[in-house]
């Protein structure tokens, strides 16, 4: 079977006041690909990221998700159909943890209450935690617990694909473990496209099915993990990699 492009960056420039972050770029990504990114500081990877859900809009060049030009398509609607997960995650205080997950279900209303609640307690499971959890406020949780919420809440909409900014970056080691883990798992089980920006070289290639080298706004290799540990093509690549 032919892989389905769901991602598609064509000939994109983007940059700020004069700095060009990224130059005629181009990336295709297959449906239920993980794809992990990963480069120096500043290299445009979060800008990426924030093209494809149309938060950013290109100088020039074309962005497409599921085939559609984006600049098309209402963007509150391709929103709601892209999960976006960052770093402190950015939950509603005010919310209970319920609340926070049925935050966009409620928003769309295409299920009933019953529905949504059934989803909400099925996420929370999802994400490996207990129900209990669900009356709590984000400020009684820890920052892995905050971080697997925002991970549901991202998921409850059911999107097709799943943005993650450094998610993991601001837990320590042992939870950053159990969330990679925990990732993997849920990859696995509702088969979504994800799309993950990382600054930690083994985060990238345990996660990724392809892994994608970014340096000053240009793509310097791309490949499966075996492929990027094995053949680095650049020096640059090669010191990412610690070879």
């Amino acid at each position: 079977m032919e892989n389905q492009v769901i991602i598609q960056l064509k000939g994109v420039s983007k940059g700020y006041s004069n700095n060009l972050i990224l130059n005629h770029f181009n990336l295709s990504i297959n449906k239920g690909e993980f794809l992990t990114i990963i480069g120096s500081s500043g290299c445009g990877k979060t800008t990426v990221l924030k093209l494809i859900n149309g938060l950013l809009t290109p100088d020039s060049g074309k962005v497409y998700v599921n085939g559609e030009d984006i600049s098309s398509v209402n963007q509150i609607r391709l929103r709601r159909k892209i999960g976006y997960v960052i770093q402190g995650i950015g939950l509603f205080p005010h919310m209970n943890i319920r609340k926070n997950i049925a935050y966009v279900p409620n928003l769309i209303k295409k299920d009933d209450k019953n529905k949504i609640k059934s989803k909400v307690e099925k996420l929370i499971k999802v994400v490996g935690l207990g129900e209990e959890m669900l009356d709590r406020y984000p400020s009684e949780l820890s920052g892995g617990q905050r971080q697997r919420v925002g991970l549901a809440r991202a998921l409850a909409a059911s999107p097709d694909i799943l943005l993650m900014d450094e998610p993991f970056g601001a837990v320590d080691e042992i939870t950053r473990k159990l969330l990679q883990e925990e990732i993997l798992r849920i990859y696995k089980e509702l088969n979504v496209t994800i799309v993950f920006i990382t600054h930690d070289i083994k985060e990238a290639l345990k996660l990724g099915t392809i892994v994608l080298v970014m340096d000053k706004g240009r793509i310097i290799q791309v490949g499966p993990p075996s492929e990027i540990k094995e053949n680095p093509k650049t020096d640059f690549v090669r010191e990412l990699i610690g070879a």
